[in-house]
This record gives C-alpha cells, structure tokens and sequence, in this order.
C-alpha cells in the first residue's frame, strides 16, 4: 500500500474511530462472472431529499448508531465485502486484512475519493455543497445504467486493437462483461486470443504437441493445403507422423522445431524442475521396473497440469520482473485484476488453496539449478521465498491459485476432447448463461482461443457463454455454479425452470409411453426418494401417466454413478463397456435420449466403442452416437459445437465399410445396400461441413474438423465412384 492510500486508510480509520460521516460517491457490482467486481447495493446520498451526511458531532446514541451503521456500509462497499457483525478494527475483522483489501480494491477498480470536509463550519446546506450532492446524486442513480469499463479497455488495449464486435462495460449485478457494439451473425469471430498459459493434462504430455496442441494427425490435416493430397500421401506411407520429445527432460514432445522454440521461454524453467523431479523419484525407487524407461512417465503424477500451468505463469512473471528492475508487465496486472473467491470460500477449499502454495514453493524450488550434484542436495527440496518471486506471503500465492481456478478455461481438442488447462484473463471476462449465444473453443488447436458467436446478437446485447455442462439439469448446474463460481445463475433457461410450473425440462424428464401425440410426449422427473408409482402428467397430450419412481431413480443413479467415475479417470472403459450395453437399453425404456444423464452415456457408449473392432461395435457406436446427435439437437442451443461434434463423428462412423461386405459387392442386393450407406454418408458428412463452418467459424472454414469430414467425403465419393464403375450404376 502507497503512501497516498495509507493515509487515505488512516483517514477512513479515523473518521470509524471518531463516528464521523463519509460519504462515498462510487458504485459498483458484481455477479456470476469471471470478472473481479464487487458487489454492494446502490447507496443514495440524499434520502428524502436532504443530505444524509451527518454535519457535525454526535450528540446522542440515534445518531451514533446510525453513524456507525453508514461508516460500516461505506466500508463494506469500499472492501467489497461484508465486515463480521460484531467487527471492529483489531477484533473481528484484522487490520492489515482491510487495509489489503481496501488497497486491492481500490487498485483494480480505480476508485475516485471525492472529499466532502468543506471549511464551512460545519455546515451542509450551502448552495456549493447542495449542487456537488446532487451531481453525485445523479451518478448513483445512472449507476443501474451498463456503461463502457474505460480501464479494461487501457488495460487490454493489445488484445482489443482490432476487435470492433464487441466492449467491456460494467454491467450491474454482473460485474465487467462482453456487450456487443454490432449485429454479430453466427459463426462469426467475436474474439481470438493467444492464451497467457496452456498445459497439457499428463495422460496427453506424449501424444500432444505442446506448442500448437495438436496431436500428429491434426497437424497434418491442419498444415495440409489440399486434403485430397494429404489423405493419397498417408494411403502410400508418406506421410511422417511422429512428435518429438525434448531431449532434456523427455516429458514434453513437439509436433515441430517451430514449436518447441515458441514454447521454450515457459518450459526452459519447467524443464530443469522435471529432470530434478524425474532424478529424486528413482532415487527413492531405485529399484522400480521403470527406471531404465524414459518412456514412462508415471513419476509426473504429482505434477499435474495446473500445478504445472501456475508455475509457468509465475516463472514468465519473475522473467519479466528482472528484466524490468522488479516491477511486473502489463499482462501480470491483467492476471492480478482477476476475480478470487478467497474470501467466500469455505475452509475446506482454503485449505486445499493453502496445500497447492506450498506445493508450488517445492515446484519452484526445483527449477533452481543444484550448487552441487551431491545425491544429498538432489534429494532436499527447500521451499522458494515468494519474494523471489514477487509475492509478498504465501496469502497472495493463494489468491493467485483461487483466481486462476475461478478464471481458467479447459484446454480442448478441435474436437473438444478436454486435454488441459488454459488461462486467457480478457475471455474470463465473458459472463455466463445456460443458454448462450456464444461458445469459447479452439478450432485449430490450442495456440488460439476463440470465441464464436452461435446465435444473432444484437447490438448492445450481452456476449454469453456457458461455463458448465449444459445437459445437466437445473439443480446440478445451479450447484456446479454456485460450489465453483459462488453465484446463482439467473439466466432465462434458469429462470423458466424455476417460474413456469407447467415446463418439463427435457435434461431432466421421464418419456410417457403411448402418448397420443406421438414420441414426444414428456413429464417431470420425480423428485428424489419417491417410491412406488407415481402419477404424472404429459406435457404434449395433458394426460396423467404412471410410472415406477423408484426404478427410474436407481437407473438414473446407475447412470449418473458410471458417468461420475469417468469424470474423475477412474472408468476402465473396456469394462464398462458391458455396463453400458445393459444400462442404455434400460434408460431408454424410461427416459428420452436429451434427458440427462441418457445424453452423455450415449456419447460415451460411442467413445468406449471407437475404433470399432467388430461389425458389432460398429453397429452400437453408429446407434449409440446417432441417438446423442439427435437427443443434442434438443438440449443445447442451435449450432453448438457439441452437436456439431455428434454429427461429424455419426457421419464419420456412417462412413466406415464393413470389411465382409467388400468380398461380396457382386451381389447386386448387397452392393445396393452399401452404395445406399455411403450415399446416406455422403449427405451426413455434408451436412456436418456446413454445420462446422458455424460452430467453428466462418472466417476458420470450420477449423481442423471441417477439413477431416473434407477428406473422409474425399475417400467416400473416390469409394462410391470406385464401385459404380466397376459394377456400374
């Protein structure tokens, strides 16, 4: 804290200390957003007219207590946060802890003092002080209004320089957000940032390249100029495949020379702290099976990807603060305006927050070269001094890790298969909807992050994206929401599932089986812990149907169980495949393919088949990833990539020949049939083409996916051709 701010704090101290009054003249909000904004209720400076700034002493208890009532609203509204209700400086609420977050706050939000101590004797009701009230009246009451965050804007000057779609403002009641400044149409690029930090999960480190993230295959397809080329070269073997790992630690591979140059500045640190970590670990194993692999990368388990992703982030930030005599870049302070929880989360969480500091200092410790090779030295791992570091104490490194969890995105393939972590502070900035009208993706790998619009926004209409699973239902996206981003959301999808009574959610719905209407007929999941049958009624034909509450709830559960240990890494998937095979039949019979968790384990169901093996697996990964496309079509919004995903990987599929069927294409009824399928795939792998070029980007040509269903429809017309002529038409 400066020395302008401490005698500021020493003011407001004194003015606490003394019950005079203080009026503040600032506004701000917050809500579910990535942004760092705090929320406090608009404060009206003139209350029935008059001036509710007290003109003098305290003479009775009335106005004492009504004093300290505004000075402790004023306070709050200053530190962003609610003060203990017993607080007073020095018992509940610590000193050093106010004067900290009054700095930061005041830092990041720029907040203007305006002093009211006028030498007029103590007396309010001249026309120079009536007039600066009422101007400051005025700004409270625009406050409601959205207006352009002018410092964002200077600090993300760089980024912003050719973006004319959209502007940061401060948005009431959610903090800094995306408005639009022009009709955007869907598939437009709203937004594309080269991400501060990006790593790769370790499951990935061998396969993935990372310096573009992309694997062998996605990089040819992306540096390819002609697919058609590509595909002919790979058919005759010509084309070399094959990442390199660094020579160093032999954990990191590139796809490249180029990228492992573009990546080195970040992984030069890193690279000497997993030699250090590979050299301890068989020094306590000296005898694991392993030791003699450099293959095996079993040891880096502990040094998973966000641990690995901060140290980046603050190795490139000591780079820069001993180039630039201590003081910190422009992009630190982009990092640091970033939105923490620390301050609302539970003690659980703050002590996971506390155990990740220390694993960093250890982390750290490890990139500093050993004074000698002694086995002694290798061994001891001594904590870094965060000073080094430009941390003050190990409070700020949890910030530090609180904002980065609270503001990351996941690292996803161009197919959006999660592959790690990313950190971008200007796209943590978008707010969030269950129903949005943008999506972040990284449609040729992860050296870019974009943001696509997937629906018409109109000028001055907020910029939406979604930061949890939208298949889920109301009450676990509400508690993902609030466990992880402490905010409930209250976008339309949300607010219709709680207002409209009569809406049947179809992420969370039973079918009713012999509906009048036909298919589509749907009512409400029964609440949890009903048992026996239920009546319930139809949203298409009005009619009251019964089920069995409690098998439908044991079968969802089973559901929501085998989805929940893939989550966490713990599914075998030629194990579960069994489960699957015996569970989606029999949701199936209770609930439809868009209902959750029926959705994601038809998605699975086709993953845990892919590459198919037999004619069978081909068979349910086709049924399997059909079924999702079309239950996709119905939960999420129109042209979201994850529909766009279950069509070109359905198409894909469709696109496979059956290796018995090619020894039997002389048989006109069979060659029908096939010359039929790969019509039918044909016209699927167009579609999924067009859809691409929305969901990824017009001005991408659909990205890395588009060009693959290019070349798959290449092969399939070069097949069907093949066929025709030899048997003729």
């Amino acid at each position: 804290m400066n020395d302008d701010m401490k005698a500021r704090m020493d003011e407001v101290m004194s003015k606490w200390n003394s019950l005079e009054g203080y009026t503040d003249s600032t506004s701000s909000s917050n809500g579910g957003s990535s942004a760092n904004t705090n929320a406090v209720p608009k404060y009206n400076t003139r209350a029935n007219g008059k001036s509710s700034r007290p003109s003098g002493p305290f003479n009775g208890t009335e106005d004492r207590n009504e004093a300290m009532s505004h000075a402790r609203e004023v306070l709050e509204r200053m530190l962003g946060r609610k003060l203990a209700p017993d607080a007073e400086f020095g018992h509940s609420d610590n000193f050093s802890d106010l004067a900290s977050d009054l700095d930061n706050n005041l830092r990041d939000h720029n907040y203007n003092f305006d002093d009211d101590d006028d030498d007029d004797g103590g007396q309010t009701g001249s026309a120079d002080h009536e007039e600066r009230d009422v101007v400051r009246t005025e700004a409270v009451e625009n406050s409601d209004k959205p207006k352009k965050d002018e410092i964002s804007h200077k600090l993300y000057q760089e980024e912003l320089k050719n973006v004319n779609e959209l502007e940061i403002h401060n948005l009431p009641g959610r903090g800094r957000g995306f408005i639009a400044k022009k009709l955007i149409k869907p598939g437009s690029i709203i937004l594309k940032v080269k991400p501060t930090i990006s790593t790769l999960q370790n499951q990935h480190l061998k396969r993935i390249c990372h310096g573009c993230f992309l694997t062998a295959e996605e990089r040819s397809i992306y540096v390819s100029q002609n697919e058609r080329e590509r595909l002919e070269k790979k058919m005759r073997g010509e084309l070399k495949l094959k990442l390199n790992r660094c020579a160093s630690c032999k954990v990191l591979h590139y796809c490249s020379k180029e990228c492992q140059i573009s990546d080195w500045s970040l992984h030069k640190h890193e690279c000497v702290a997993l030699q250090r970590f590979r050299k301890m670990y068989y020094n306590t194993y000296p005898n694991h099976p392993s030791k003699n692999d450099s293959d095996d990368l079993t040891w880096t388990d502990p040094s998973n990807e966000t641990v690995r992703a901060l140290a980046r982030i603050i190795w490139k930030r000591k780079d820069e603060r001993d180039k630039n005599g201590g003081k910190d870049g422009l992009w630190w302070k982009q990092i640091a305006s970033l939105e923490t929880h620390i301050n609302r989360s539970p003690e659980k969480e703050m002590i996971k927050l506390a155990q990740q500091a220390q694993h960093l200092q250890h982390y750290l410790s490890a990139s500093i070269p050993l004074k000698s090779k002694s086995i002694e030295e290798e061994n001891r791992l001594d904590p870094v001094n965060l000073k080094d570091f430009g941390f003050a104490n190990v409070n700020e490194v949890m910030r530090f890790c609180s904002s980065f969890h609270v503001n990351s995105f996941t690292l996803s393939s161009p197919s959006l298969s999660p592959i790690g972590v990313s950190n971008s502070p200007l796209m943590a900035l978008s707010n969030h909807s269950c129903d949005p009208n943008a999506v972040v993706v990284f449609p040729n790998g992860g050296k870019f992050m974009e943001l696509i619009a997937i629906k018409d926004i109109q000028p001055n209409e907020e910029i939406l994206t979604s930061y949890i699973d939208l298949s889920c239902p109301y009450s676990i996206r509400q508690r993902d929401i609030l466990e992880r981003y402490r905010f409930s959301c209250n976008c339309t999808l949300c607010e219709k599932g709680k207002s409209d009574e009569n809406w049947v959610d179809p992420r969370w719905c039973v079918k009713h089986i012999g509906c009048k209407k036909g298919e589509q007929g749907k009512g409400k999941m029964p609440d949890k812990g009903l048992i026996g049958k239920i009546s319930i009624k139809c949203d298409t034909c009005d009619e009251n149907f019964e089920i069995d509450s409690h098998r439908v709830l044991s079968e969802v559960q089973r559901g929501v169980d085998l989805l929940d240990q893939d989550e966490i890494g713990q599914l075998k998937y030629h194990e579960a495949k069994k489960e699957i095979k015996t569970l989606i039949p029999t949701l199936q019979k209770h609930i439809p393919n868009c209902s959750y968790p029926l959705l994601s384990l038809l998605r699975l169901s086709s993953l845990v088949h892919t590459p198919p093996q037999t004619p069978s697996d081909l068979d349910i990964s086709i049924r399997s990833i059909k079924a999702a496309y079309e239950g996709s079509l119905i939960t999420y919004p129109k042209n979201h990539p994850i529909s766009t995903i279950c069509l070109a990987e359905y198409s894909k599929l469709s696109s496979l020949t059956d290796s018995e069927v090619l020894p039997k294409l002389h048989i006109k009824s069979i060659r029908e049939k096939s010359i039929s399928s790969m019509l039918e795939a044909i016209e699927l792998l167009n579609k999924s083409i067009k859809s691409t070029n929305i969901s990824f980007g017009i001005e991408n040509k659909g990205g890395i996916v588009n060009k693959e269903m290019k070349g798959i429809l290449f092969g399939c017309q070069s097949e069907l051709d093949g066929i025709r002529s030899k048997f003729g038409p």
